[in-house]
């Protein structure tokens, strides 16, 4: 049997149908056809005409009563596949509506029809919806059933998908077998033809001309080269085709080869830059070893500075300390009394003074017996550190040369030591603006007054528990204004019964802090003031300590020297 009719007959035999109650009858039919087809192909081959067209009338017959079954048929499992859509519809509107058990039933009543159908789509919607609604309503056998007999409508379409491609390859394959099969055959009847020919030539050789002889020869070579010509060319596009299949292997594995080399490429860059960024790294710290050691070399010659600076000062302060009178001598005179001193730095530009005016021997400074009348002075010079604390020596001298000299008024000893402060800075000579601010108290124990002169420092008098500011003039000791006499005012309080004097300077009052860090301000320290002037001054000392401390905090730093004295009169 030819192998195209073999083609032809397994098409027939295989080939798919829809529709389990038409299936049979079709399929009958589908083998009548195809055994026509067969003695069809069979009779032309033997070449009996006759036969042939007998044939060819009872196919022709046989195909228009196939076509109108198969038309019936088709009409039929068309009505059907309408009737399953319309309740796959319907079940769908039920379940809109709540009512899914409705659904259900709906779709369990199509099963079968949409199995006649022969259409898996629509039964596999069928029991997608199935499975979909009894899990709502929490059937889980009915929905396990459904999910297994999808399942097993997914498989023979897959199945029946990897046949028919199966089926399609075996064309294919069937398709180039028969081409090469008819190019033998046509070769073959090529051969069988030039050997025929060659024959009829060797009988008719004496009747023909040699040059008829050799160009029927000629010709029949020219056909039988046109048949292998036709074979190579088959050949070649098969070669053609493996070299395709070659060219992309090379190329695969010249694209792998340039992928390789660009990462062997880049890993060399990268360890070219990372070297490179090494040496700098290595360079730059030895550099920075080199410095570092230059830095600490410095830092030691700095520090062995610093350390006889601050020796130096530290011993300035021992100097300073010992001229400064001794604050038990201070109590001496005044039994209730308090200095507190807090220098910024190791030395002060604030310094306080007394001088005890014994009338039986007046060049007596802060002598042991006690005279009617006493000179307080708190001051505060110009800067603070070594040089205030230089300013400060100066006024302790000049104020020492001054009641040595019998000055004892305080008005007066401001005067003459604003002009000596003058002197001996020079300040009519050059633009030094140095000097300092200072409260001057004398208490006459005998007259029971207190004489008092400011230049800008005030005091504080509380007597019988009213509390009185005495402000000091405006301008200082020496300083910036270019008058070569000053005269400042005298202020004179009688007291009667207890009565207590704060001097001070103003590194109290400006110190900043709180919780705004702002300056402390004179208002607060009076009220202070005022609230524990009956307390033992010694108690007074540590709360005015205290108080400034805490108003400081850990925040804020201390800006100047602080000086506060206090002391009870009676």
């Amino acid at each position: 049997m030819p192998v195209s009719l073999k083609i032809i007959f397994l098409y027939y035999i295989n080939k798919p149908y829809n529709g389990s109650l038409c299936k049979l009858h079709f399929r009958l039919n589908t083998l009548i056809s195809a055994a026509l087809l067969v003695a069809l192909t069979t009779t032309l081959y033997m070449r009996n005409i006759g036969s042939f067209i007998f044939l060819i009338a009872i196919f022709f017959f046989h195909s228009v009563e196939g076509a109108g079954k198969k038309s019936s048929s088709g009409k039929e499992v068309e009505d059907k596949r309408s009737v399953v859509i319309k309740a796959i519809e319907s079940a769908e509107l039920y379940d809109k509506s709540g009512k899914t058990k409705r659904a259900i039933t709906e779709l369990e009543k199509i099963i079968e029809t949409a199995k006649i159908c022969g259409d898996e789509n629509l039964l596999a919607k069928t029991y997608e919806l199935l499975i979909q609604f009894n899990h709502k309503t929490g059937a889980r056998k009915k929905e396990e059933e459904y999910t297994y007999w999808l399942n097993l409508i997914k498989t023979a379409a897959e199945k029946k998908q990897l046949e028919r491609q199966s089926r399609k390859n075996e064309l294919e394959i069937t398709k180039l077998r028969k081409q090469n099969h008819e190019a033998e055959i046509d070769k073959q009847q090529t051969e069988e033809e030039l050997s025929k020919q060659t024959d009829e030539l060797k009988r008719a050789k004496d009747s023909l001309d040699f040059l008829d002889l050799k160009n029927k020869e000629h010709l029949a070579q020219i056909d039988l080269l046109k048949k292998e010509r036709e074979i190579e060319d088959l050949k070649i596009k098969e070669q053609e085709s493996r070299l395709k299949n070659q060219e992309l292997v090379i190329k695969e594995k010249d694209a792998r080869h340039r992928f390789i080399t660009a990462i062997i490429a880049s890993l060399i860059l990268g360890i070219i830059t990372l070297s490179v960024l090494a040496y700098v790294i290595y360079k730059n710290l030895r550099q920075k070893r080199l410095y570092s050691e230059q830095i600490e070399k410095q830092l030691g010659v700095i520090k062995h500075q610093h350390e006889n600076i601050t020796n130096s000062i530290n011993y300035a302060q021992k100097i300073q300390n010992a001229m400064l009178p001794n604050e038990s001598d201070y109590q001496h005179l005044f039994e209730d009394s308090f200095i507190l001193f807090k220098p910024k730095d190791i030395v002060s530009g604030d310094f306080y003074w007394f001088f005890n005016v014994n009338e039986g021997d007046r060049g007596n400074e802060a002598g042991t017996e006690i005279s009617n009348r006493v000179i307080i002075v708190a001051a505060d010079c110009t800067g603070h550190g070594v040089p205030g604390a230089l300013m400060s020596m100066v006024g302790y001298n000049l104020l020492n040369m001054i009641v040595y000299n019998k000055i004892y008024e305080p008005h007066l000893i401001l005067s003459e030591l604003n002009k000596n402060v003058r002197s001996a800075l020079q300040q009519d000579k050059n633009d030094n603006k140095d000097g300092m601010d200072m409260a001057l108290c004398v208490i006459n124990r005998e007259s029971k007054t207190i004489e008092f002169a400011g230049a800008k420092n005030p005091i504080i008098v509380i007597k019988n528990g009213e509390i009185e500011h005495l402000k000091g003039d405006k301008h200082p000791i020496g300083g910036s204004q270019g008058e070569a006499h000053r005269d400042y005012t005298k202020h004179t309080i009688s007291y009667d019964g207890d009565t207590q004097i704060y001097m001070f300077s103003d590194g109290y009052v400006d110190q900043f802090g709180g919780p705004e860090s702002k300056k402390f301000m004179i208002k607060n320290l009076k009220d202070l003031l005022l609230k524990i002037h009956r307390e033992p001054f010694n108690k007074q000392k540590d709360i005015l300590n205290k108080t400034i401390e805490e108003w400081k905090g850990t925040k804020e730093k201390q800006i100047d020297d602080i000086l506060v004295m206090g002391m009870k009169v009676n």
